[in-house]
């Protein structure tokens, strides 16, 4: 299946800089390469650095203390990742979780807003970081008035999204049934007959651990009619 255009587009903060701006931040930081599933940031820990992405999809989890998980996001190559603590010094407010292995380079916060001043990126920083708050009202309304179907839609949607410019597979999703419903807040037996169904239409293809999204643009139209009826219903 052919992939989207703006599936090879530079995403995130790395697409509202200079590209040799963005290449600087990554020359001053640390580079680390990370597991699937290894935890890179936690909640509740003290800040101190930021992290720039440069591979490999990751996801921003909230966790209640008996263990129930959401997932808050998803962030990918060209995501700054950590700055919430440099700007208030805050403990961590959410874990970010490795969904893929992949690559970061680390900077100390002091470091990273002198660059940033240095470099006259405030205001590109500014709006980053406003989007990601832009993004918490409609993900706390989809939880709590889509279905579960819409649900998953968008956070494929979000995965696939969230890949960058250089993935090799960003349609293929190396998480289980399992770990897409617990992000979503859901059970299994909520996500297994709309995976079914799906497959069926051949808008999804499913392995073990893995899940490949063969028409993208096919689950881009349920997430967006899902979110039209939901808000028509609950309106009228």
């Amino acid at each position: 299946m052919s992939e989207p255009n703006d599936l090879r587009r530079p995403r995130g903060f790395r697409s509202l800089i200079p590209s040799s701006a963005w290449a600087t931040l990554v020359q001053h930081g640390v580079r680390a390469a990370h597991r699937a599933r290894q935890r890179v940031l936690h909640q509740g820990a003290p800040g101190g650095w930021v992290l720039l992405s440069l591979s490999g999809r990751l996801k921003v989890v909230y966790a209640e203390p008996d263990g129930r998980e959401l997932v808050l996001a998803v962030r990918g190559p060209g995501d700054v990742i950590g700055e919430f603590s440099g700007r208030d010094g805050g403990l961590r407010s959410a874990t970010v979780q490795a969904i893929e292995p992949g690559t970061t380079y680390k900077l100390p916060d002091q470091q990273f807003n002198e660059l940033v001043e240095r470099y006259r990126l405030g205001a590109e920083l500014n709006a980053y970081i406003l989007g990601k708050v832009r993004e918490s009202a409609p993900h706390a309304w989809r939880l709590a008035h889509h279905t579960a179907a819409v649900r998953l839609a968008g956070f494929l949607s979000a995965l696939v999204d969230a890949a960058g410019p250089d993935h090799p597979c960003p349609t293929t999703i190396t998480m289980s049934q399992e770990e897409l419903a617990s992000g979503l807040g859901l059970v299994r037996s909520a996500v297994t007959p709309v995976l079914a169904e799906w497959k069926a239409a051949g808008l999804v293809r499913i392995s073990r651990g893995r899940l490949h999204v063969d028409d993208v643009a096919g689950l881009r139209e349920i997430n967006v009619r899902g979110a039209s009826t939901s808000g028509q219903n609950r309106d009228g």
